[in-house]
Protein backbone atom coordinates (compact mmCIF):
# COMPACT_ATOMS: atom_id res chain seq x y z
CA UNK A 1 0.00 0.00 0.00
CA UNK A 2 2.50 2.57 1.05
CA UNK A 3 4.19 1.70 -2.10
CA UNK A 4 1.24 2.41 -4.50
CA UNK A 5 1.31 5.64 -2.77
CA UNK A 6 4.35 6.61 -3.31
CA UNK A 7 4.35 5.68 -7.18
CA UNK A 8 1.29 8.04 -7.63
CA UNK A 9 3.17 10.63 -5.71
CA UNK A 10 6.15 10.70 -8.14
CA UNK A 11 3.81 10.13 -11.54
CA UNK A 12 2.02 13.58 -9.47
CA UNK A 13 4.96 15.19 -9.06
CA UNK A 14 6.46 14.52 -12.53
CA UNK A 15 3.57 16.15 -14.34
CA UNK A 16 3.36 19.36 -12.69
CA UNK A 17 7.14 19.78 -12.85
CA UNK A 18 6.05 19.29 -16.77
CA UNK A 19 3.17 21.23 -16.76
CA UNK A 20 5.54 23.84 -15.43
CA UNK A 21 7.90 23.65 -17.74
CA UNK A 22 5.49 24.28 -20.62
CA UNK A 23 4.25 27.20 -19.33
CA UNK A 24 7.99 28.44 -19.08
CA UNK A 25 8.11 27.59 -22.93
CA UNK A 26 5.11 29.57 -23.24
CA UNK A 27 6.00 32.65 -21.39
CA UNK A 28 9.18 32.43 -23.36
CA UNK A 29 7.91 32.04 -26.87
CA UNK A 30 5.79 35.30 -26.47
CA UNK A 31 2.30 36.54 -26.47
CA UNK A 32 0.60 35.61 -29.77
CA UNK A 33 -0.52 39.33 -31.63
CA UNK A 34 -1.53 40.55 -35.42
CA UNK A 35 0.39 43.35 -36.32
CA UNK A 36 0.11 45.77 -39.11
CA UNK A 37 2.68 48.64 -40.44
CA UNK A 38 1.68 52.23 -40.50
CA UNK A 39 -0.36 53.38 -44.00
CA UNK A 40 0.81 56.64 -45.39
CA UNK A 41 -2.03 58.17 -47.05
CA UNK A 42 -4.44 61.82 -47.62
CA UNK A 43 -7.21 62.22 -44.74
CA UNK A 44 -9.88 64.41 -45.28
CA UNK A 45 -10.77 66.60 -42.72
CA UNK A 46 -14.65 66.68 -43.32
CA UNK A 47 -17.41 68.43 -41.35
CA UNK A 48 -21.25 67.37 -41.26
CA UNK A 49 -24.58 68.88 -41.77
CA UNK A 50 -28.07 69.01 -42.18
CA UNK A 51 -29.18 72.12 -44.83
CA UNK A 52 -32.38 72.65 -47.25
CA UNK A 53 -33.06 73.11 -50.59
CA UNK A 54 -34.22 76.43 -51.64
CA UNK A 55 -35.30 77.44 -55.52
CA UNK A 56 -32.86 79.50 -56.85
CA UNK A 57 -35.78 81.47 -58.96
CA UNK A 58 -39.38 81.59 -57.32
CA UNK A 59 -41.28 84.39 -58.61
CA UNK A 60 -44.12 85.87 -57.45
CA UNK A 61 -46.30 86.53 -60.34
CA UNK A 62 -48.40 90.12 -60.19
CA UNK A 63 -51.39 92.31 -61.61
CA UNK A 64 -49.66 94.92 -63.54
CA UNK A 65 -52.60 96.80 -64.26
CA UNK A 66 -55.76 96.68 -62.23
CA UNK A 67 -59.16 95.07 -63.02
CA UNK A 68 -61.76 92.02 -61.95
CA UNK A 69 -60.30 88.31 -62.05
CA UNK A 70 -62.33 87.30 -65.40
CA UNK A 71 -60.93 83.28 -65.87
CA UNK A 72 -58.45 81.29 -64.06
CA UNK A 73 -56.89 79.16 -65.85
CA UNK A 74 -54.37 77.20 -63.77
CA UNK A 75 -54.14 75.86 -60.01
CA UNK A 76 -51.99 75.29 -56.72
CA UNK A 77 -50.16 72.08 -57.77
CA UNK A 78 -49.75 72.67 -61.36
CA UNK A 79 -46.86 72.59 -63.61
CA UNK A 80 -46.39 75.18 -65.82
CA UNK A 81 -44.06 76.45 -68.74
CA UNK A 82 -42.73 79.37 -69.71
CA UNK A 83 -44.82 81.69 -71.76
CA UNK A 84 -48.18 79.69 -70.44
CA UNK A 85 -51.30 81.70 -69.67
CA UNK A 86 -52.39 81.68 -66.04
CA UNK A 87 -55.44 84.34 -65.55
CA UNK A 88 -57.05 86.78 -67.61
CA UNK A 89 -58.45 90.37 -66.10
CA UNK A 90 -61.01 92.02 -67.64
CA UNK A 91 -59.59 93.95 -70.45
CA UNK A 92 -63.11 96.19 -71.03
CA UNK A 93 -61.40 99.75 -69.66
CA UNK A 94 -58.05 99.65 -71.64
CA UNK A 95 -60.49 97.92 -74.51
CA UNK A 96 -62.25 101.30 -74.57
CA UNK A 97 -59.39 103.46 -73.68
CA UNK A 98 -57.56 102.20 -76.71
CA UNK A 99 -60.37 103.11 -79.15
CA UNK A 100 -60.03 106.76 -78.11
CA UNK A 101 -56.45 107.02 -78.11
CA UNK A 102 -56.71 104.94 -81.54
CA UNK A 103 -59.61 107.86 -82.73
CA UNK A 104 -57.12 110.73 -81.32
CA UNK A 105 -54.07 109.36 -83.17
CA UNK A 106 -55.84 109.53 -86.70
CA UNK A 107 -57.91 112.76 -86.24
CA UNK A 108 -54.07 114.42 -85.87
CA UNK A 109 -52.90 112.53 -88.84
CA UNK A 110 -55.92 114.24 -90.65
CA UNK A 111 -54.53 117.42 -89.45
CA UNK A 112 -50.98 116.49 -89.73
CA UNK A 113 -51.65 115.94 -93.60
CA UNK A 114 -54.01 118.86 -94.36
CA UNK A 115 -51.35 121.38 -91.94
CA UNK A 116 -48.83 119.61 -94.34
CA UNK A 117 -51.16 120.85 -97.70
CA UNK A 118 -51.21 124.19 -96.16
CA UNK A 119 -47.61 124.59 -95.86
CA UNK A 120 -46.74 123.82 -98.90
CA UNK A 121 -49.67 126.23 -100.66
CA UNK A 122 -48.07 128.96 -98.41
CA UNK A 123 -44.45 128.33 -99.80
CA UNK A 124 -45.98 128.81 -103.13
CA UNK A 125 -47.46 131.77 -102.09
CA UNK A 126 -44.34 133.25 -100.64
CA UNK A 127 -42.41 132.63 -103.49
CA UNK A 128 -45.02 134.84 -105.52
CA UNK A 129 -44.60 137.55 -103.14
CA UNK A 130 -48.34 137.13 -102.37
CA UNK A 131 -47.85 136.84 -98.50
CA UNK A 132 -45.71 137.70 -95.99
CA UNK A 133 -43.07 135.74 -94.57
CA UNK A 134 -45.03 135.19 -91.16
CA UNK A 135 -47.77 133.89 -92.43
CA UNK A 136 -45.48 130.72 -93.52
CA UNK A 137 -43.94 130.42 -90.32
CA UNK A 138 -46.98 130.53 -88.55
CA UNK A 139 -48.31 127.66 -90.73
CA UNK A 140 -44.98 125.81 -90.31
CA UNK A 141 -45.09 125.90 -86.44
CA UNK A 142 -48.93 124.81 -86.64
CA UNK A 143 -47.53 121.80 -88.39
CA UNK A 144 -44.43 121.09 -86.06
CA UNK A 145 -47.07 121.62 -83.09
CA UNK A 146 -49.21 118.89 -84.68
CA UNK A 147 -46.77 116.35 -85.19
CA UNK A 148 -45.87 116.86 -81.32
CA UNK A 149 -49.22 116.05 -80.53
CA UNK A 150 -49.30 112.92 -82.96
CA UNK A 151 -45.88 111.83 -80.85
CA UNK A 152 -47.61 112.17 -77.30
CA UNK A 153 -50.93 110.74 -78.67
CA UNK A 154 -48.69 107.45 -80.08
CA UNK A 155 -47.00 106.99 -77.06
CA UNK A 156 -50.26 107.10 -75.41
CA UNK A 157 -51.30 104.33 -77.34
CA UNK A 158 -48.25 102.37 -77.16
CA UNK A 159 -49.08 102.21 -73.37
CA UNK A 160 -52.83 101.61 -73.60
CA UNK A 161 -51.63 98.79 -75.72
CA UNK A 162 -49.29 97.29 -73.44
CA UNK A 163 -51.54 97.80 -70.52
CA UNK A 164 -54.38 95.97 -72.72
CA UNK A 165 -51.79 92.99 -73.59
CA UNK A 166 -51.46 92.62 -69.64
CA UNK A 167 -54.73 92.24 -68.85
CA UNK A 168 -53.69 88.24 -70.27
CA UNK A 169 -51.20 87.09 -67.28
CA UNK A 170 -48.76 84.58 -68.68
CA UNK A 171 -46.07 82.28 -66.38
CA UNK A 172 -42.39 83.75 -66.76
CA UNK A 173 -40.62 80.64 -65.78
CA UNK A 174 -41.89 77.29 -66.12
CA UNK A 175 -42.37 75.54 -62.38
CA UNK A 176 -44.63 74.78 -60.22
CA UNK A 177 -47.77 77.03 -58.88
CA UNK A 178 -47.27 77.48 -55.04
CA UNK A 179 -49.75 79.25 -54.32
CA UNK A 180 -52.69 81.02 -56.00
CA UNK A 181 -53.96 84.32 -53.94
CA UNK A 182 -56.43 85.23 -56.12
CA UNK A 183 -60.12 83.45 -57.23
CA UNK A 184 -62.41 84.64 -60.50
CA UNK A 185 -64.43 87.85 -59.98
CA UNK A 186 -62.13 89.41 -57.49
CA UNK A 187 -60.74 92.93 -58.05
CA UNK A 188 -56.86 93.44 -58.13
CA UNK A 189 -55.05 96.68 -57.95
CA UNK A 190 -51.88 96.90 -59.90
CA UNK A 191 -49.11 95.39 -58.16
CA UNK A 192 -51.59 92.75 -56.40
CA UNK A 193 -49.73 88.78 -56.05
CA UNK A 194 -51.65 86.45 -58.54
CA UNK A 195 -49.66 83.43 -57.92
CA UNK A 196 -46.00 82.32 -56.89
CA UNK A 197 -44.10 80.03 -58.73
CA UNK A 198 -41.17 77.57 -58.01
CA UNK A 199 -39.24 76.13 -60.07
CA UNK A 200 -36.63 73.23 -59.91
CA UNK A 201 -34.22 73.84 -62.12
CA UNK A 202 -31.78 76.03 -60.39
CA UNK A 203 -32.03 75.50 -57.37
CA UNK A 204 -29.77 77.58 -53.56
CA UNK A 205 -28.66 75.18 -51.13
CA UNK A 206 -28.54 76.33 -47.75
CA UNK A 207 -25.70 74.29 -45.48
CA UNK A 208 -26.02 76.05 -42.05
CA UNK A 209 -22.74 75.64 -39.72
CA UNK A 210 -21.84 76.24 -35.82
CA UNK A 211 -20.11 78.92 -35.18
CA UNK A 212 -16.63 77.08 -34.09
CA UNK A 213 -16.47 76.22 -37.85
CA UNK A 214 -17.32 79.16 -39.50
CA UNK A 215 -13.12 80.03 -39.53
CA UNK A 216 -12.58 76.69 -41.38
CA UNK A 217 -14.77 77.37 -43.95
CA UNK A 218 -13.66 78.65 -47.41
CA UNK A 219 -15.20 79.56 -50.72
CA UNK A 220 -14.59 76.94 -53.19
CA UNK A 221 -14.56 73.48 -50.99
CA UNK A 222 -15.73 70.63 -52.02
CA UNK A 223 -19.22 69.13 -50.64
CA UNK A 224 -20.42 66.18 -50.99
CA UNK A 225 -24.56 66.24 -51.18
CA UNK A 226 -26.99 63.29 -50.95
CA UNK A 227 -30.82 64.11 -50.77
CA UNK A 228 -33.49 61.45 -49.67
CA UNK A 229 -35.22 62.30 -51.94
CA UNK A 230 -32.47 60.00 -54.19
CA UNK A 231 -30.51 57.93 -51.71
CA UNK A 232 -28.30 56.02 -53.93
CA UNK A 233 -26.89 59.25 -55.82
CA UNK A 234 -25.02 61.36 -54.62
CA UNK A 235 -23.32 64.81 -56.07
CA UNK A 236 -20.07 66.78 -55.73
CA UNK A 237 -20.43 70.73 -55.26
CA UNK A 238 -18.71 73.54 -54.11
CA UNK A 239 -19.49 76.50 -51.54
CA UNK A 240 -20.45 79.26 -54.02
CA UNK A 241 -20.90 81.91 -50.70
CA UNK A 242 -20.75 82.27 -47.17
CA UNK A 243 -23.51 84.74 -45.44
CA UNK A 244 -21.57 87.08 -43.71
CA UNK A 245 -23.68 87.44 -40.72
CA UNK A 246 -24.51 84.71 -38.23
CA UNK A 247 -28.51 83.53 -38.00
CA UNK A 248 -29.86 85.66 -35.74
CA UNK A 249 -32.31 82.37 -34.68
CA UNK A 250 -30.45 79.54 -35.51
CA UNK A 251 -26.67 80.99 -34.48
CA UNK A 252 -25.53 79.17 -37.40
CA UNK A 253 -22.95 80.41 -40.17
CA UNK A 254 -25.39 79.31 -43.86
CA UNK A 255 -23.00 78.51 -46.56
CA UNK A 256 -24.68 78.36 -50.08
CA UNK A 257 -24.18 76.37 -53.06
CA UNK A 258 -25.76 76.68 -56.43
CA UNK A 259 -26.82 74.32 -58.61
CA UNK A 260 -28.76 72.78 -61.18
CA UNK A 261 -31.18 70.01 -60.01
CA UNK A 262 -29.25 66.70 -60.89
CA UNK A 263 -33.09 65.06 -61.19
CA UNK A 264 -35.69 64.42 -58.51
CA UNK A 265 -34.52 67.55 -55.91
CA UNK A 266 -37.51 69.46 -54.54
CA UNK A 267 -37.57 72.58 -53.12
CA UNK A 268 -38.20 72.41 -49.40
CA UNK A 269 -36.48 69.74 -48.96
CA UNK A 270 -33.43 68.32 -46.65
CA UNK A 271 -29.42 67.60 -48.01
CA UNK A 272 -27.62 66.09 -46.25
CA UNK A 273 -23.61 67.07 -46.88
CA UNK A 274 -20.51 66.58 -45.98
CA UNK A 275 -18.10 69.30 -46.26
CA UNK A 276 -14.03 69.09 -46.76
CA UNK A 277 -12.31 71.78 -45.06
CA UNK A 278 -8.59 70.57 -45.15
CA UNK A 279 -6.41 67.59 -45.99
CA UNK A 280 -3.44 66.09 -44.26
CA UNK A 281 -1.39 64.69 -47.10
CA UNK A 282 0.94 61.81 -46.11
CA UNK A 283 -1.03 60.84 -42.97
CA UNK A 284 0.25 58.37 -40.50
CA UNK A 285 -2.79 55.79 -40.29
CA UNK A 286 -2.81 52.88 -37.96
CA UNK A 287 -6.21 50.16 -37.55
CA UNK A 288 -8.23 51.53 -34.37
CA UNK A 289 -7.75 48.35 -32.76
CA UNK A 290 -3.75 49.42 -32.43
CA UNK A 291 -4.52 52.05 -30.13
CA UNK A 292 -4.72 51.23 -26.54
CA UNK A 293 -5.86 53.91 -23.77
CA UNK A 294 -3.23 53.48 -20.49
CA UNK A 295 -3.44 55.53 -17.17
CA UNK A 296 -0.44 57.44 -19.15
CA UNK A 297 -3.02 58.37 -22.38
CA UNK A 298 -3.18 56.26 -25.69
CA UNK A 299 -0.12 54.03 -26.61
CA UNK A 300 0.45 51.57 -29.81
CA UNK A 301 2.81 49.20 -28.89
CA UNK A 302 5.65 48.74 -31.90
CA UNK A 303 6.54 45.05 -32.79
CA UNK A 304 10.46 45.32 -32.73
CA UNK A 305 12.35 42.05 -32.87
CA UNK A 306 9.46 40.32 -31.09
CA UNK A 307 9.35 42.81 -28.66
CA UNK A 308 6.43 45.17 -27.69
CA UNK A 309 7.68 48.62 -27.03
CA UNK A 310 4.99 51.04 -25.72
CA UNK A 311 4.54 54.35 -27.68
CA UNK A 312 2.33 57.06 -26.36
CA UNK A 313 0.38 58.66 -29.14
CA UNK A 314 -1.88 61.30 -30.23
CA UNK A 315 -4.74 60.63 -32.31
CA UNK A 316 -6.47 62.44 -35.29
CA UNK A 317 -9.17 61.89 -37.69
CA UNK A 318 -10.95 58.72 -37.91
CA UNK A 319 -10.85 57.00 -41.83
CA UNK A 320 -13.16 53.91 -41.89
CA UNK A 321 -11.25 51.63 -39.08
CA UNK A 322 -8.16 53.52 -39.52
CA UNK A 323 -6.94 56.13 -36.98
CA UNK A 324 -4.75 59.33 -37.39
CA UNK A 325 -1.70 59.51 -35.73
CA UNK A 326 -0.73 62.96 -35.31
CA UNK A 327 2.44 62.29 -32.98
CA UNK A 328 4.32 59.62 -31.27
CA UNK A 329 5.34 57.39 -34.90
CA UNK A 330 8.21 57.69 -37.51
CA UNK A 331 5.97 56.31 -40.28
CA UNK A 332 8.04 53.52 -41.12
CA UNK A 333 7.06 50.91 -37.61
CA UNK A 334 4.71 47.83 -37.43
CA UNK A 335 2.51 48.16 -34.76
CA UNK A 336 0.13 45.32 -33.02
CA UNK A 337 -3.31 45.46 -33.69
CA UNK A 338 -4.99 42.20 -32.46
CA UNK A 339 -3.72 41.54 -28.81
CA UNK A 340 -2.46 45.07 -28.04
CA UNK A 341 -4.77 45.34 -25.16
CA UNK A 342 -2.95 42.75 -23.56
CA UNK A 343 0.45 44.04 -23.59
CA UNK A 344 3.00 46.18 -21.69
CA UNK A 345 6.54 47.47 -22.29
CA UNK A 346 8.75 44.44 -23.31
CA UNK A 347 6.29 41.87 -23.53
CA UNK A 348 7.54 39.26 -25.69
CA UNK A 349 5.08 39.04 -28.90
CA UNK A 350 4.62 35.72 -31.48
CA UNK A 351 3.72 38.18 -34.25
CA UNK A 352 1.14 37.11 -37.22
CA UNK A 353 1.55 40.21 -40.10
CA UNK A 354 -1.54 41.13 -41.41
Amino acid sequence: MLRWYGSFLVLWLGVFIAQGCWAADDNHRGTPVTSAAVVLDTVMITEETMGWIEAKINPEVAAEVPGRIEKIQVDTGQLVKAGDLLVTIDSEEQQLEKEAMQSEVDRLQVLITNQERTVKRLENLLAKKSISQERLDNGASELVAFKKQLAGAMARLGDNTRRLAKTSVYAPVGGWIEKRFVSKGDFVKQGAPLYLIVTAQSLRIVLPFPENVASRLRLGQSVRLTSPLTLDRSMDAKISQIRPAVNVHSRALEAIIYLENPGAWRPGGTINATVTIDRHENAMLVPAQAVVRRPAGEVVYQIDNNIAHQRQVTTGQYQGNLVEIISGLQGNERVAVDGAGFLTEGTPVLEKQR
